[in-house]
């Protein structure tokens, strides 16, 4: 007889007098619902520890189809205002929706953040080692190597928030239309003097938003000095400390504020109270997202939906529909709602 570790499947199938799949059914635990007996199964389970057999689970995962496993891969960048992203709404409410909708499918998912500079490797190991079937990624933007390899490997990938120009499946919300909406509704109320505190130059969200509003001022001939434009890449404390300054130095002569996101629109909030401005009546501030929060300061914060659970449920849906070849995979751009509150 051979030593304990040098069977295989076969091996035992053969000594036993069974089948293979019998033999399979039981050391993957799903004997009894495959109709086989106890006995059959308690002889089989007894060999194989009596001779050491053990499945090579790697083996298994190259050779099946699918691990029913997915990769969710968020960009930390995009949490940089709290203790930890798991904090941070879009972020929570992105892996909620993709948890959601992996269950209802019976997929797991294994999770790790991206940091600019990390190593490639710990990404495609994943690909490699055949331990997921598809990949998440949320955040701003990825490496073109990665990108290029994504394509070349026909790895099976979708991006939350990413420029569909990058050739990868996608989900947005229509950020162009809800920004043009959200400004041309402060024109109509009168407004003519803008300022704006934009996002991170590599986050399409955030492109997206700011030529909504830009067309928006265009479309009703207001001009817009480029000495009004902010980039405080989505960041709170940058957009507050700006509207300290500027108000500091008595060059704030604007009626209406447009953030690219909410929390950047909070941090505004906070610093005009500060000064003593009152919000609308004074100037007006709206942002972009609609987070918790955006509810429940004090004015309410004009905004709009960002949909992170709504994306991360599509961004499942849209990559199931890859992995298992069911339809040609095609962009997803959830329409949104404007929310008029008091802030604007």
């Amino acid at each position: 007889m051979e030593e304990k570790g040098t069977y295989s499947l076969a091996k035992v199938a053969a000594e036993l007098g069974v089948s293979k799949t019998a033999v399979s059914f039981v050391v993957n635990g799903i004997a009894r619902s495959k109709g086989i007996s106890a006995k059959l199964e308690k002889r089989i389970s007894s060999f194989c520890r009596k001779v050491g057999y053990r499945p090579n689970i790697h083996a298994q995962r190259m050779n099946s189809r699918l691990v029913k496993n997915i990769g969710i891969l968020i960009d930390k960048i995009a949490a940089r205002d709290e203790r930890s992203p798991f904090c941070e709404y879009n972020i929570s409410n992105v892996i909620g929706g993709v948890a959601e909708a992996a269950d209802a499918a019976g997929y797991r998912f294994t999770f790790q953040f991206y940091s600019k500079g990390m190593e490639k490797a710990s990404i495609f190991e994943w690909f490699d080692n055949k331990e997921i079937d598809g990949l998440i990624y949320y955040g701003f933007g990825m490496p073109e190597e990665w990108n290029q390899r994504f394509r070349e490997e026909k790895f099976k990938v979708v991006g939350i928030s990413i420029d569909p120009a990058q050739g990868i499946p996608c989900v947005n919300v229509d950020n162009y239309e809800a920004s043009f909406k959200l400004t041309k509704h402060l024109i109509g109320k009168g407004h003519q003097k803008f300022l704006y505190f934009s996002g991170s130059p590599d986050a399409y969200p955030g492109n997206e938003r700011y030529r909504g509003f830009r067309d928006a001022l265009r479309e009703e001939g207001i001009n817009f000095p480029k000495g009004n434009l902010f980039e405080s890449d989505f960041n709170r404390e940058t957009a507050k400390n700006l509207i300290r300054d500027r108000w500091m130095r008595g060059k704030l002569g604007e009626d209406a504020i447009v953030c690219a996101n909410d929390s950047m629109a909070v941090g505004v909030v906070s610093a005009l109270i500060g000064a003593g401005l009152k919000i609308p009546e004074g100037i007006a501030v709206v942002g972009a997202d609609n987070i918790n929060l955006s509810r429940f300061i004090t004015p309410s914060l004009t905004t709009f939906d960002y949909l992170p659970f709504e994306q991360g449920k599509a961004a499942f849906t849209l990559l199931h529909d890859i992995m298992t070849g069911s339809v040609v995979p095609e962009n997803v751009v959830l329409k949104t709602t404007l929310h008029l509150r008091s802030s604007g």
